[in-house]
């Protein structure tokens, strides 16, 4: 469990609604808040449609989304898609629920935070009813980068990703293991029925994540730099990025290419890295990978070396479960930061 993964006995007797449960970031929820004991009781889940799910040797229900089950709950963590995201959480939170929305609905909203609780976590001292949960692919290279910009402040972030299957959800990881098992018994490997790809990941590398618009950027891309940019708080930063589907199950990579305003002293960033929280080290030549790191809470950082354009140049590697911090573990500390608060009138 994270060090920061705070979940008290007061956040134990909230009513707590998962919709969007049938996700993979929603079974992932489910999990997260039956380990830090959250009786099954008190958590209600809902999904498209309705199925028994397994978790923690208990099968719980899951009942097709209806606006009041998830009214009735204190705390709501939205696992939907936008536009569901869109319609729910400002009724929720009429209704005096607080919401923790894990779409990409509302993130660039100047009045919603968007928030990685290591990163600007000050932003929940206000206790919003409605917070954002950032890009998968934002969250595991904001860590290390926000070391970087504390000690020595960014000028400028070019960063590549290598992004799993799963960060497609359920489809996007059934479509791997069918692909990859119709090699195994012999055939070509072609793309999946209802694969969400655009072309067979298995042994392939697809160099773009959503669609790419007029000007060759594709979505991902786009949320990469505004989301690092509204989270450091540096509307000013030069942000590029490249984003690639690869053959992983679990757990994105990011090569990421900086330059600093000030010189870099590795030392100091190294030692820095190596103990700031949610933050893993890695001192192996050829990791952090990603097969290793899944299901880990920490983003693993390494291959940390200066680049070739002097001594404000800095290189690194990092990996992250983008099931985990990049997505749902993000939300539960989110709200474990969050005073346990009660609908009103209850």
């Amino acid at each position: 469990m994270s060090v920061s993964f705070r979940w008290t006995e007061e956040h134990r007797r909230l009513r707590v609604a998962i919709v969007g449960a049938n996700g993979a970031t929603g079974q992932e929820l489910v999990e997260l808040l039956l380990d830090a004991g959250h009786p099954p009781s008190l958590m209600s889940l809902s999904a498209r449609s309705e199925k028994r799910l397994r978790a923690r040797d208990l099968e719980l229900r899951v009942e097709p989304i209806a606006l009041g089950g998830a009214a009735r709950c204190d705390l709501a963590f939205l696992c939907t898609p936008s536009e569901a995201s869109l319609e729910l959480a400002p009724r929720l939170c009429a209704a005096g629920v607080r919401v923790v929305d894990l779409s990409s609905a509302l993130r660039l909203r100047p009045d919603v935070p968007l928030v990685v609780p290591e990163v600007n976590g000050d932003l929940l001292a206000a206790e919003p009813s409605l917070v954002a949960n950032p890009n998968c692919t934002s969250a595991i290279a904001l860590l290390p980068l926000a070391v970087v910009e504390r000690l020595f402040g960014l000028s400028e972030v070019v960063l590549v990703s290598y992004q799993a299957a799963s960060g497609a959800g359920a489809a996007g990881l059934e479509a791997l293991r069918h692909e990859l098992a119709d090699l195994g018994a012999g055939g070509k490997g072609e793309r999946a029925p209802d694969s969400p790809f655009a072309a067979a990941l298995a042994l392939n590398v697809i160099p773009a994540i959503a669609e790419v618009d007029a000007e060759g950027h594709s979505g991902e891309e786009h949320k990469i730099a505004a989301e690092l940019k509204k989270i450091l708080r540096r509307a000013d930063l030069v942000v590029e990025s490249s984003t690639a589907r690869v053959p992983v199950e679990r757990c994105h990579s990011v090569a990421v290419h900086l330059l600093s305003q000030r010189d870099i002293d590795l030392p100091l960033l190294e030692e820095a890295m190596a103990s700031t929280a949610g933050l893993a080290w890695c001192d192996d030549p050829h990791g952090p990978r990603p097969r290793e790191c899944a299901g880990s809470d920490p983003v693993h950082v390494g291959r940390v070396r200066r680049g070739a354009r002097g001594p404000r140049s800095l290189s690194f590697f990092a990996v992250g479960d983008q099931i985990r911090k990049g997505a749902a573990l993000n939300a539960v500390q989110v709200a474990g930061l969050l005073a346990a608060r009660r609908r009103p009138g209850d």
